[in-house]
């Protein structure tokens, strides 16, 4: 795959304008509560659990990963 000899580079302009879009976003309220937070990674934990055996197939399928190498290569942590 080549690769674009235009790419723009991200300089400390565009951060500086992104990190003030964020806390503007983030003054006015706009993002969610801990609560919320809580209770998506919760249910993506409970996902990625009622879904393992799909996963580990995946993961076989696309990378050729054994049962094995998908819980060590790719480990999940819940806590």
């Amino acid at each position: 795959m080549a690769r674009n000899s235009k790419s723009k580079v991200f300089g400390s302009e565009e951060a500086l304008a992104m990190v003030e879009e964020l806390r503007a976003t983030f003054d006015c309220g706009k993002t969610r509560g801990l609560e919320w937070r809580s209770s998506q990674l919760k249910a993506l934990i409970k996902l990625s659990e009622e879904n393992e055996k799909q996963i580990v197939q995946a993961l076989h399928s696309d990378l050729s990963k054994s049962e094995t190498e998908a819980f060590v290569q790719e480990p999940v942590t819940y806590g």
